[in-house]
């Protein structure tokens, strides 16, 4: 396409064809997208558009712009690429080049997440002077639009345009224009503002790389609540965590970003430094990690590490500056706590003072060695149950079963009386089931008086033929099998003896 014009630098593609549309002096939005898509039914996206493989067919003589260019270098893409595990950034990378139908902003969880878009675009006064000067005319930013990063990092706090993110004209793009972002007075920036920016900027401008996994991620949190003294095995000290980040982050501010803090199970804080089964927004990160790091901290830095960590890692990482540690003292250690398991037993001696500083100590350097050793010295616990007393359970039980064996023995309708069938007539079948072993007398009643297969076929015939109440001779084999619900097939030994023998069919 002639005319089309390039993408000023941390310029959105929204912000591109906008302008594109003021270049050609078009008043219709109908027209810039037949112009630009050839198809009239396309939505105007800031953050997260669709369709860029056809974007970048316009710059076919120009090969720096292809399509992950302009999804890396002029989407807001590169915020949520980072912490979505490797096959969705793929698969999302495919959805923004061809048509996704909201889905990207479904698979990214931007969606669902609790940290919410701004309603209407967003600028900075001067920036859009300074603008003004350099190229002629005014565009949209990215950094501008980022939520959380809500200041200006050299003039001050950013201002909301008249410009509705999800407009009624969802098919129509807006340019930056005085008309749009009228030039009003800038307060000075907040400082956990400017922070947030500053990492986000980083963020933006961070090159296309592989994504971590979330287990990474989930080993990573566990490092760092490590480090930071809040971790003792396997439970993480939440109230602690808590505190930190509270005494840095103002609460008003956190309540405005949908990141407010409380003692829920569901708390974000508190399902970050668990075992991730889902991803986490950037400004999540960032809270963290500028309460829990030093200052000159880098997100970058960041990203890095984590793709670095081994996802299958069960036991907690310790730092390098933790393992040095003397030979002298550990052989010390070793010895000392050999001498207690010996004396007393592996609880007895975590139950002493002396022993539980030795044993969190071995735990802590010299864990693989001290569960060798303590596995040699475990002593299993034998609990004897006298909570029943079986023998009279037994005579009862089986006093219960004679009863009822009494009062169905002569009715023919009855279904086949097994030892399940009589459990199930009595209290706590579950009870009696598993501790048959137990009960003797129970045990004799049922080998004598459950009904095998061959019993319950005859009794079924015997049913039919009184319910058929003809003579003998006149009686047919297959109706009787066929109203007993038996067949030749099915039919036992014993059951066809029975129907030739003593029926005589």
């Amino acid at each position: 396409m002639l005319n089309f014009p390039m993408p000023y630098q941390d310029e959105l593609i929204y912000s591109t064809i906008a302008r594109y549309g003021i270049h050609l002096g078009l008043t219709s939005p109908k027209q810039l997208l037949d112009e630009v898509y050839c198809d009239r039914k396309v939505i105007a996206t800031t953050d997260l558009p669709n369709q860029l493989s056809l974007i970048s067919k316009h710059y076919a003589d120009c090969h720096q712009y292809d399509t992950e260019y302009l999804i890396y270098n002029h989407t807001l893409f590169p915020l949520y690429a980072p912490f979505v595990p490797e096959e969705r950034r793929l698969k999302c990378l495919g959805l923004m080049a061809g048509t996704s139908q909201g889905a990207i902003h479904l698979a990214l969880g931007v969606a669902a997440s609790r940290v919410k878009q701004k309603l209407s675009l967003r600028y900075c006064p001067q920036c859009m002077q300074l603008q003004k000067q350099e190229y002629g005319e005014y565009f949209w930013q990215r950094l501008w639009q980022v939520s959380g990063a809500d200041t200006c990092i050299l003039h001050g706090e950013l201002k909301e345009a008249l410009v509705e993110r999800h407009s009624h004209h969802r098919h129509q793009f807006f340019a930056a224009s005085p008309e749009n972002c009228p030039d009003v007075y800038q307060q000075e920036s907040r400082p956990e503002s400017l922070i947030v920016t500053e990492q986000v900027k980083k963020l933006l401008n961070r090159p296309q790389s592989k994504s971590a996994t979330l287990a990474q991620w989930s080993v990573y949190y566990k490092y760092l609540a490590d480090i930071n003294g809040y971790r003792k095995g396997q439970f993480i000290r939440y109230e602690e965590i808590k505190e930190r980040v509270l005494r840095y982050w103002p609460t008003k501010w956190l309540m405005r970003h949908a990141l407010d803090i409380n003692n829920a199970q569901s708390c974000w804080l508190r399902t970050i430094f668990r075992k991730h089964r889902k991803s986490f927004s950037y400004l999540e990160h960032i809270v963290i990690h500028q309460s829990f790091l030093s200052k000159d901290w880098d997100i970058n830095t960041v990203l890095n590490e984590v793709s670095h960590l081994s996802p299958f890692s069960k036991s907690h990482i310790v730092p390098s500056s933790i393992n040095d540690i003397s030979t002298e003292g550990k052989l010390q250690n070793r010895q000392s706590w050999e001498a207690l398991v010996k004396q007393c037993g592996v609880k007895s001696a975590r139950q002493t003072k002396q022993g539980g500083a030795i044993y969190a100590w071995l735990y802590r350097h010299d864990k693989v060695w001290l569960l060798e050793l303590n596995s040699q010295y475990r002593i299993y616990p034998t609990s004897i149950n006298n909570r029943v007393d079986w023998n009279k359970k037994d005579k009862r039980t089986v006093c219960e079963l004679i009863q009822i064996r009494n009062c169905n023995d002569e009715l023919l309708e009855q279904p086949k009386m097994s030892r399940n069938w009589y459990l199930s007539q009595i209290q706590s079948p579950a009870s009696i089931e598993k501790n048959i072993y137990k009960m003797p007398l129970c045990q004799q009643f049922f080998s004598r008086n459950c009904e095998s297969t061959t019993e319950y076929q005859i009794r079924r015939i015997t049913r039919v033929i009184a319910q058929l109440n003809v003579p003998l001779s006149e009686l047919r084999r297959w109706k009787v099998l066929r109203m007993a619900g038996l067949s030749e097939e099915r039919l036992r030994r014993g059951s066809n003896d029975f129907l030739t023998e003593i029926v005589g069919m």
